[in-house]
């Protein structure tokens, strides 16, 4: 919202929305009810486990505890895990989600699965939960496009479904769904390289994630939502404070240093430094070199983060249905193989530190060299 004013919705407006692309999907896929619950389930609780500012604490949580949102959503459906904090418990009089799906008969594990991907018989269910054209990405794209205020996220949602169907127990499109599926691929291109990951909104993240990466009780911040985050680590004081000061009044680090994806000899160059111990003890190096505190140089590195929040990215193998049997999308169409091919973001190495050390990209590019 820092770059796109408009985007405050939330991630339950968009639960909601992925429940909603769940049922007409069903319905146009003509599923059973038992399908069809499990289905719409799944999509709705899907992001369950996410926590405050949704995919920006991703890679720490990985690093630290060794798991994703993914792998704590399936914790909270199993009953390892719980959203509500100890001490806010005796003022929340309500059912748990185990409770619930329990109370309603339905099988927690088996959501659980689906959204895993342990999908079992029926493959297509858990491809309308996670694939190249699932209900998570048909919401998002579009809402995201809306509230940012871009023309990217467009898609012809009843086109769609109208193409959508099963083949082989797989999701499948007929032909005529061509141009609406790539379109699909396209928007998801184009939202990712233009509003998730445009620079000003990378650098606010990486801000963030450098005032949470110090936290001794990182895990149980992240059980608490946006704006409980924001002042319990304005609290903290030291480098929590200053970067939440900073982020209010728009005060963001500016990129010093760059390298593009498209810089061969550089990337591999720079390659140790996807390693995040590594990228830490260059930092380390830098802040010493440029008379600055400990958090105040960011080494970015945003592909692998990237493909964390978004394995979806570059995948364009979709069954398409032609007179002599399936083929995949890539096969029909150069524009799925042009995405595919497409390197996003355009910046394989980012440093960001505070704006009077911008002139100092020979120095920098120095010390990660040496």
């Amino acid at each position: 919202y820092m770059v796109f004013p408009g985007a405050n919705h939330t991630r339950l407006e968009h639960s909601i929305g992925a429940y909603q692309m769940a049922r007409r999907a069903c319905d146009a896929l003509s599923l059973d009810e038992d399908e069809k619950i499990y289905v719409e389930c799944s999509a709705l609780l899907h992001d369950i486990g996410h926590g405050p500012f949704s995919h920006t604490l991703e890679s720490i949580l990985r690093e630290r505890f060794g798991f994703d949102h993914v792998d704590l959503t399936e914790k909270i459906l199993k009953g390892e895990e719980e959203i509500v904090l100890e001490n806010e418990k005796k003022y929340v009089d309500a059912k748990s989600v185990v409770e619930i799906l329990e109370d309603e008969g339905i099988d927690r594990t088996k959501i659980a699965d689906l959204i895993r991907g342990r999908y079992g018989r029926n493959k297509y269910m858990y491809q309308l939960l996670n694939s190249p054209i699932d209900v998570d990405q048909l919401d998002y794209l579009l809402r995201d496009g809306y509230y940012t205020g871009v023309a990217y996220g467009r898609v012809d949602v009843e086109r769609f479904f109208d193409t959508l169907t099963i083949y082989d127990n797989e999701l499948a499109i007929k032909r005529k769904g061509i141009s609406v599926v790539e379109n699909i691929l396209i928007s998801r291109e184009l939202m990712y390289s233009s509003v998730y990951f445009h620079k000003t909104v990378r650098i606010a993240e990486l801000m963030l994630s450098k005032a949470i990466e110090y936290l001794e009780d990182f895990f149980e911040f992240y059980k608490l939502n946006d704006l409980e985050m924001m002042g319990e680590l304005k609290r903290k004081g030291g480098l929590q404070e200053e970067i939440v000061t900073r982020l209010k009044y728009r005060r963001l680090f500016k990129q010093v240093y760059q390298v593009q994806a498209i810089d061969r000899e550089k990337v591999e160059m720079f390659r140790y430094l996807e390693d995040p111990t590594k990228r830490r003890e260059k930092e380390r190096e830098m802040e010493d070199f440029l008379g600055v505190k400990e958090g105040h140089v960011i080494i970015d590195i945003p592909r692998r983060e990237l493909v964390l929040s978004e394995p979806r990215i570059d995948k364009v193998k979709i069954p398409v249905i032609c007179d002599d049997g399936t083929k995949s999308l890539d096969q029909l169409t150069p524009i799925a193989r042009a995405i595919k091919e497409k390197i996003i973001p355009d910046w394989y190495l980012m440093v960001v530190a505070d704006e009077r050390h911008r002139d100092r990209a020979e120095d920098i590019e120095w010390i990660l060299l040496r």
